[in-house]
């Protein structure tokens, strides 16, 4: 490159930095004057507490103001906003932004974070972003359950030794909508089939089946990894099958309000969760953050070392239908 020509490159990208930094000075500005930003959620009260102290601490003029709910209820609310002429959230976190885009309350965003996440974990027209996975995977209790006996795939499932001796959630949805778009609607339901046959022991919970495998009351179930990790790091005798192809993950996703009360501040926020300072505050928490290069490589939680599928917007949106063809292959579950 000529003299005369780097001058010119050097000069161009000093305007381009120039004109971002004053693009950055003028959203603090403007965020400052409105205060604060208004997060719907449905992550638990010690990760949005902490995370929203992390975000009050970079930005001390803005306060954080949370409205926690399943899913579900977010969903309802914001339908409700949508019809009263009126939204009230800036930012909206959970696994079924895909019913809140269709609801048309959603602006797309771009962020540096959302550069870096895989596309597969992303809307493609940038509506939303992946935050965190939860991976469904299957565990067991290491005094039950010998190395050499631990089934390595789904299809060991259907072995006639493990009758009785699974726990289930009753409605594990997206996990069976997972399998079927990973495998095939008919192959899948042949697997199921053969797995609802083995008296699957119902318990409703996450949380619950962690704690019966660890207390020993289960010798196999279906759970969440992190859930496990946590409870193999305090010594109980759990671990999770790595192997099974696939693990099947529920993504929770952030959006932006298309109308949000603080659109400078819910900017700030999307920037912050999406970002390795955000997704660090997942970390922390014992979640599975999408942003590569946070989580260490030598973790078994490591998305590269496992063979994951996110369930897709197709399937959030059909849930009703999987649901059904739950309660078809599964039957009743008291």
């Amino acid at each position: 490159m000529c003299p005369k020509a780097f001058i010119l490159l050097l000069v161009a990208l000093f305007f381009v930095s120039a004109h971002a930094n004053a693009d950055d000075a003028a959203i603090l500005a403007a965020a400052k004057v409105e205060g604060e930003v208004i997060w719907y959620s449905g992550h638990n009260l010690s990760f949005l507490n902490t995370t929203g102290n992390a975000f009050e601490k970079k930005y001390p003029f803005i306060k954080v103001r949370v409205v926690r709910g399943s899913d579900e209820k977010m969903l309802n609310r914001i339908s409700a906003e949508k019809k009263a002429g009126k939204i009230l959230f800036d930012v909206v976190n959970g696994q079924l932004l895909p019913f809140i885009q269709d609801l048309g309350v959603l602006a797309p965003f771009r962020t540096a974070g959302t550069n870096l996440i895989e596309a597969r974990f992303k809307d493609p027209q940038g509506y939303w972003a992946g935050v965190n996975m939860t991976y469904y995977v299957l565990s067991y209790n290491t005094t039950l359950v010998s190395k050499d006996e631990v089934p390595q795939d789904w299809q060991n499932l259907t072995n006639a030794k493990w009758k009785g001796k699974i726990g289930m959630d009753p409605e594990e949805y997206h996990w069976l909508g997972g399998m079927m778009e990973y495998l095939g609607e008919e192959k899948a339901k042949r697997l199921l089939v053969g797995i609802a046959q083995q008296q699957i022991r119902w318990h409703k919970g996450h949380n619950l089946l962690a704690q019966l495998t660890a207390a020993g009351e289960l010798p196999l179930s279906l759970g969440y990894a992190h859930i496990m990790e946590q409870l193999k790091s305090k010594g109980a005798p759990v671990d999770w099958v790595r192997t099974t192809k696939p693990i099947i993950g529920g993504l929770s996703k952030v959006g932006l309000s298309s109308a949000p009360p603080h659109p400078n501040a819910a900017r700030l926020m999307i920037d912050f969760l999406t970002s390795k300072e955000g997704q660090i505050e997942y970390l922390k928490a014992g979640y599975n953050p999408v942003l590569p290069g946070v989580r260490s490589k030598n973790s078994p939680l490591d998305p590269a070392l496992l063979d994951l599928l996110a369930v897709s917007p197709a399937v959030i949106l059909n849930l009703n239908q999987y649901a059904r063809k739950f309660d078809q292959i599964f039957g009743p579950r008291g």
